[in-house]
């Protein structure tokens, strides 16, 4: 996907949209009513300039997030980006300059080194799995491991990444897994208790459903979904579903990392491919802002 496409979709829905709740409320876990050390190290507000600089290499994502994180700040807090979303970073690469009240700018550290490394993490791995999945003709698609609340921003990396991403938390999409199943006293069970419920817009929405066995697999390709993910399955119960069952639905394989995908699955009829490591084991891009003392604020 492209990350200019990406940018300009989130910018368009920044206002009013999940991810400004989330920064809303990561700023009041790690706010609260005050920073005590920022608002007693100084007598009055100071400004300053400052760099966010990465210290690794890999693929820079978080620029509208840190974007709408300064936001409440208006005038008081100024950032110049020097590069786009999904754009290659180095060691000493100057994310940003920034500059306005050192108090705004410190409250708010922590979080923007964090966002930036987890963002840049997620996007640098997910390219890495893109650019493997495309020679072999294969698709990458979003997994069922999520880091709830963090996900809206996780989507917008895995996107800038490369990866294929269509539904965005649990309001509106159906994904039944099978814990969904035994609640419900049984797949077939689940999907018209679903259907009956939705009604007239079953049309619009996608039914996708998560199955852990050949078996599931089977009686799911039988009933009204739209989507079969194979998750959990070893690579004998891989090869056993793809070479010795008649596939009608072409499902969506779910491994845990890159380095699960054999050889054989080369050939194997499926196009779409989910890696749950790129959000479950997150290798942050170590990034660090720095500033420099100029005088009282105005």
């Amino acid at each position: 996907m492209n990350p200019t496409k990406t940018l300009k979709k989130w910018k368009k829905n920044m206002n009013n949209s999940a991810v400004l709740r989330v920064l809303d409320w990561m700023k009041e876990i790690e706010i609260g009513s005050g920073d005590l050390t920022t608002e007693n190290v100084s007598l009055y507000p100071v400004h300053v300039q400052g760099e966010l600089v990465a210290l690794e290499s890999g693929i820079f994502s978080g620029k509208e997030v840190i974007s709408a994180l300064f936001s409440p700040a208006g005038e008081r807090v100024k950032l110049r980006w020097n590069l786009n979303e999904g754009d290659l970073i180095h060691g000493q690469t100057v994310l940003c300059q920034i500059e306005g009240n050192g108090a705004e700018i410190l409250k708010l550290e922590r979080l923007v080194t964090w966002i930036v490394g987890r963002m840049s993490g997620i996007a640098t791995a997910t390219r890495s799995a893109v650019q493997f999945l495309e020679k072999v003709g294969k698709k990458l698609v979003p997994g069922a491991s999520v880091s709830p609340i963090f996900e809206v921003i996780d989507r917008i990396a895995l996107e800038t990444g490369g990866c294929v991403s269509s539904k965005h938390g649990l309001e509106n999409a159906i994904y039944v897994t099978q814990n969904h199943v035994k609640y419900a006293g049984g797949l077939e069970k689940a999907l018209k208790h679903l259907q009956s419920e939705i009604g007239d817009i079953r049309k619009k929405i996608r039914f996708d459903v998560e199955v852990n066995t050949v078996d599931q697999f089977k009686e799911a390709q039988k009933l009204d979904c739209d989507a079969i993910h194979v998750v959990g399955f070893s690579s004998e119960a891989i090869r056993e579903l793809f070479e010795h069952t008649d596939i009608v639905k072409m499902p969506i394989l779910h491994l845990n990392t890159i380095l699960d995908f054999q050889p054989e699955f080369y050939d194997y009829f499926f196009r779409n491919c989910a890696i749950e490591a790129l959000t479950g084991n997150i290798n942050l891009i170590k990034n660090l802002l720095i500033i420099q003392y100029e005088g009282e604020s105005k």
